[in-house]
Parts: structure tokens; sequence; C-alpha cells
């Protein structure tokens, strides 16, 4: 473990630490592991206007070089974060492992104005706080295939109790757009730096048309960042929770390719 990297874990749209509870014992035996959270999704004050990529890759930089460089463990819209952290702070990215990343093409700039929408969805929070257990249920258990684990259950309904979550969860939905045309931009003036890269795509669920586009995206994916691609075809899109064991493997075979 003193040789060992640092490994850093990063969570999906809305998600927070509760969602590595699977895999967090198997792998602090191994290694130093920090769960990265958010602010609005950590318990404390959202940010008063939306996420940026530039914002997010900077913060899990910061992280990785507290700590003396990282491996960064990223799950769905964190993966951008953490390949955009991987292109500014190159030196920091000791590894990289995606679960079921976000992927695709930039959409079109929307017709409707971020910060209006950013600022509606702040004042409705409230109103909406008394449904947001049940809300976060229920989207959770339609990204897994396995009933919700009773840890990460009775953590995610407490966190969307809270206006604060539900604030910082629109935030973030409203970012995405953004983030993934500031990405396509990043890519063409800053390189990945040569580190391993590990790629799981989930299509459990999915129609096989859709199943298909997905794979393909992140077969691309894992060749611009240099790296290896494993489908998972039984999970959904919390690889953490349906596959934890495979998770806690592909984290091991990043860090027994370095070097």
């Amino acid at each position: 473990m003193p040789d060992s990297p640092t490994v850093l874990l990063t969570s999906g749209m809305a998600g927070a630490a509760h969602d590595w509870e699977l895999v967090l014992p198997a792998l602090s035996a191994l290694h130093r592991v920090h769960r990265l959270e958010r602010p609005g999704l950590d318990g404390g004050a959202p940010r008063s206007g939306l996420p940026s990529l530039h914002e997010e890759a900077d913060r899990l930089g910061a992280a990785a070089e507290r700590h003396g460089g990282a491996v960064v463990v990223a799950h769905s819209v964190s993966a951008l974060h953490a390949e955009a952290m991987g292109r500014r702070h190159p030196r920091s990215l000791r590894g990289l492992v995606l679960l079921d990343p976000s992927c695709g093409s930039a959409p079109p700039r929307p017709g409707r104005p971020l910060r209006a929408a950013g600022a509606v969805g702040r004042h409705a929070a409230s109103c909406v706080a008394p449904l947001g257990p049940a809300i976060w249920a229920a989207v959770a258990r339609s990204q897994t295939s396995r009933p919700l684990p009773p840890a990460v259950r009775a953590a995610g309904r407490a966190r969307f109790r809270s206006p604060n979550a539900i604030t910082a969860a629109w935030q973030e939905y409203l970012a995405f757009g953004p983030m993934l045309r500031d990405l396509a931009a990043l890519r063409q003036r800053a390189t990945f730096p040569p580190v391993p890269v590990r790629v799981l795509t989930a299509v459990g669920g999915m129609r096989a048309s859709t199943a298909v586009r997905w794979t393909r995206c992140h077969i691309r994916l894992a060749r611009l960042l240099g790296g290896c691609h494993r489908l998972l075809p039984d999970s959904r899109h919390q690889v953490a929770w349906d596959c934890p064991d495979v998770v806690v493997e592909t984290i091991e075979a990043a860090m027994g390719s370095r070097g």
C-alpha cells in the first residue's frame, strides 16, 4: 500500500459518497482510497451557479496533487471531469477507470438561458424536497439490476430530503451539454497523458440497437484515450452496485499495468 498511488472515486450525476459502499471494503484493504463529493451533494450548500467542466477538472486535479498523483475512478458524467483533469493536469493522473461513462457528441446550444433555468430550479427545490427521497429511489432502482444496497438506499433517501441536494442535481443536469461541448474543444488543444485506461460498458436492460450504439461510443472513447474496453452485458448503469467485484478487479488491472 505505501508504494501504491491513491485511488480517487468520483460519482456520476447527482451521485455522492454512498455510491461506493460496495467497492470500498475490498478496495480500501489494498489502497489509500478517497471518495470525492461535489458542492450540494456533499450535504453542504450548492454552487451559486452551474458547474463547469474546467472547474470540476481542477477540483479533481487538486485532490490528486494533494496525494502526489492518483488513479481516478469515475462513473457516468464524472468521466468527462476525469478526462478533462488528465488533459489539464497530466502529471497528477496515474491511471483512469471509467464506469459506464457519459459518451457522445455535444448537443446544440440550448434555446433557453441556462442561468434562468438554474434559478428556477433553486427556487423550486424546497417544493420538490418532500418527494426527493421517492424520486431518488425510483431513479436509482432503474439503474441497477439488483435490489438497492441497504446502506446506499438509506443514505440516498436521506440526502435527497435536502433542497441543497435537489438544487445541485438540477445544476448538474443543466451543465451536462456545456460540459460535452467544452470537452470536445479541450480535446482539440490538449493531449491526454499515456496512463493506463480502462472503460467498462453496461448494457443490461437496453434494447439491442441502443446497446450497440452505446458500446461503439465507449470503444471509440477507449481508443481515443489509448485504453482497454470491457463489456458488461448484465450490468445496468450503476456498475459499482451491480458488479463491485469487477470494478475492484478493473482498478487492480489498471494499477498492474502502470509503468
